[in-house]
This record gives structure tokens, C-alpha cells and sequence, in this order.
């Protein structure tokens, strides 16, 4: 009986040793410790492809032994990140590369949202940092139309330039430029076209621009007088 208890007091003893030691060597391991690139980004909403190249956001992790998990949580639900060409799940982790792994942040419409992220480490220790997206309004572009004479050498030949370079659209692209020249649609991805009236009198160019969202500005026009 005596040997039994003895035999018990020793297990117990080893038990509690053993839980010891793990709890020191998981209270001296390092970290860990999650650093965002930018504590906000700002993003303009709908440009899910990272058009305008402003959505880079870069996940950081101390220290940098290998496996590391990192989630996030956002309860707005508009808010998306891009990891690889992969669209991200909220809650589902995504293994770091290394020290640091890059996404891409986008938005479904403007406004301010606040994410969570959390990084987890082999010993289940988790810590958490907080990322505010700025999501701003895609604004429609601008069209601009400067009409000028070119050349009228040959008979019944007016040749004119079309130029729209100056067009605007600060927060984003424009990607297409709508011509219509007495009725004649052109579109082209270049901000300026040479066209040859064959006939004298009023003629009439209109120009809308679309940006890379697809958004369409308003229409303007210009009259000519080829006397």
C-alpha cells in the first residue's frame, strides 16, 4: 500500500514538473507580435482589382519562425483583402511566408470601417491589431475638349485634332474616350484623334470619358464653323 501511494505521489509530481516547464518555456518564448505596415489605409470603394495601386498593405510578424496564422474580423462585411489573387474569408487564417506576408484592401462602398486582426503562434498565444479603412467615393471624371485646326491642303479635306488630354480624374484612370462627330461614334484608349470634315459648315463633336471603374462623365460639346 505503501509503494502505491508512494508510486501515486511520484506520478503527481511529475505531472506538475512537466506542467512547469511547459508553462516557463511558453512564458519565455518571444512575442508574438503583429506590426501593419500602415495602422490606416485608404482605398477607393469598388476598385476590387487595385487599380488605383493604393490598397498594398503589408502584415508583419516578431518573430519570424514559421507557423504563424493570422484572421481577421469585420463585421461591416464590406471590406476585402486579396492574399496570392485569392479572395480572403473572415476567420479563416492565412499562413505567414516567412516574416511578413502582402494583401490588398478593398471596399464595397465609402465610409470609415475598423478590422481586427489577430495573429496566432505554435504555442495558441494570440494577439490582435486594428486596422481603420478609409473607403473614399469614386468620383466621376471630367471631360475636356480642345478642337484644333490641322490642314486643308487637299480639296475638300479639313483636317482637325480632337484633343481630350486634358480630361481629368484624380482618383483613378480614364480608360476610354467616346467621340461623336455629327453623328459618328468613335471610342478610343487614346486622349486625342485627327478627323477629316469633307464638307463646309456647322459641324458638331461631342466627348464623354469612362474611368476604370466604369463610371461615365458628362457629355460636352463643341461646334465648329468650317466657312
Amino acid at each position: 500500500m505503501m509503494k502505491k501511494l508512494i508510486y501515486l505521489i511520484c506520478v503527481v509530481l511529475l505531472i506538475n514538473s512537466c506542467s512547469d516547464k511547459y508553462a516557463v518555456i511558453a512564458n519565455s518564448a518571444p512575442g508574438p507580435f503583429l506590426v501593419l505596415s500602415s495602422d490606416t489605409i485608404k482605398v477607393r470603394e469598388k476598385d476590387y482589382n487595385n487599380l488605383n495601386r493604393t490598397g498594398a498593405l503589408w502584415l508583419h510578424t516578431i518573430p519570424d519562425a514559421n507557423p504563424f496564422n493570422i484572421t481577421f474580423s469585420d463585421t461591416s462585411t464590406k471590406v476585402h483583402f486579396m492574399y496570392r489573387g485569392a479572395l480572403l474569408s473572415d476567420s479563416w487564417p492565412v499562413i505567414v511566408a516567412g516574416d511578413s506576408t502582402g494583401i490588398f484592401v478593398s471596399c464595397d462602398e465609402s465610409g470609415i470601417y475598423a478590422v481586427e486582426f489577430y495573429l496566432t503562434d505554435q504555442l495558441g498565444r494570440t494577439t490582435s491589431r486594428e486596422l481603420i479603412v478609409r473607403c473614399e467615393k469614386n468620383h466621376p471624371p471630367v471631360a475636356d475638349l480642345t478642337v484644333q485646326f490641322q490642314d486643308s491642303t487637299q480639296v475638300d479635306n479639313w483636317e482637325y485634332k480632337l484633343d481630350a488630354s486634358r480630361s481629368a480624374k484624380p482618383d483613378g484612370l480614364i480608360k476610354e474616350y467616346h467621340f461623336t462627330i455629327n453623328g459618328t461614334l468613335v471610342v478610343t484608349s487614346q486622349a486625342y484623334m485627327i478627323w477629316t470634315f469633307h464638307a463646309r459648315g456647322w459641324q458638331k463633336i461631342e466627348l464623354f470619358v469612362v474611368d476604370d471603374l466604369g463610371q461615365v462623365s458628362d457629355t460636352i460639346t463643341q461646334n465648329i464653323l468650317i466657312p
